[in-house]
């Protein structure tokens, strides 16, 4: 099974690459490594690498943020379908010898993230098992608009959608990678989607998930070292406990403490 229409990496863009280290080492115990003088390091979870951080130029007008990746077949095909249905080409179609090929597009109401082909057939494996715990567990959109991406990304990723009542939370899309099984048979989940509350501390983006053991003694640390809590530590029946953050520069991820 390959990588296909699954997300697979995670890079911070960050204009304080000293501080978000210190920041996301100690609260998950993360490593980094790179050369000195790289503007673009590696994040190690364990022995996993799980994505990058990279410093941004001063001249970049976007604040800090983390970029999901997903995994595709052929990353210039993407690039023109998502044109098609309305995507926002940011950076095109780049290719890193011996490592892989990349671009980061906006879908229609801007959120960005960044199809990517791998030049290691090692990294197109399907992982076992779920995540591990300081891995990146989830992705989800918050829109501003639902029905204007759906059909977005249905159209680029060949994605399924399953809707679920949340309550006062309102409807809340997954999707789904079609044709590729759990171990029950179901189409597996690539990520979920819902209607961005008018307080968010962003426009439209994807919002990264850190697996942890505890939500609330994460948050507590996070606290200490600077972040600033969004949504506070909350159950969502069967699946953990989650909260919404902002680290010390501001760029947005969640942490969920898996159920079980």
């Amino acid at each position: 099974m390959t990588a296909k229409s699954r997300f697979v990496w995670h890079d911070l863009n960050t204009n304080d690459v000293t501080g978000a280290k210190r920041f996301y080492g100690e609260l998950f115990n993360w490593k980094f490594e790179g050369k000195p003088g790289d503007s673009y390091e590696h994040i190690k979870a364990g022995s996993e690498m799980i994505g990058g951080i990279r410093a941004m130029d001063a001249k970049e007008q976007m604040p800090p943020n983390w970029l999901a990746y997903v995994g595709v077949d052929d990353v210039a095909a993407t690039v023109a379908k998502m044109e098609q249905l309305g995507g926002k080409v940011y950076m095109p179609t780049t290719t890193l010898p011996n490592v892989g090929t990349f671009a980061v597009v906006g879908d229609p109401t801007g959120a960005a993230l960044a199809p990517w082909k791998s030049a290691r057939a090692s990294e197109e494996q399907e992982p076992a098992g779920q995540p591990a715990l300081y891995t990146f567990c989830w992705n989800e959109l918050l829109s501003s608009s639902v029905s204007k991406v759906t059909p977005f990304y249905t159209g680029v990723f060949g994605w399924g959608i399953e809707q679920m009542d949340m309550g006062p939370m309102g409807t809340y899309t997954l999707f789904k990678r079609t044709g590729v099984k759990d171990n029950m048979g179901a189409d597996k989940n690539a990520g979920g989607m819902m209607q961005s509350p008018p307080d968010a501390p962003h426009p439209p983006f994807w919002l990264a998930y850190v697996a942890v053991p505890n939500a609330d003694s994460t948050v507590d640390k996070a606290k200490r070292n600077g972040a600033t809590v969004i949504v506070p530590p909350q159950d969502i029946p069967n699946v953990g406990r989650f909260s919404v953050l902002m680290d010390p520069q501001k760029a947005a991820f969640a942490i969920l403490q898996p159920a079980g």
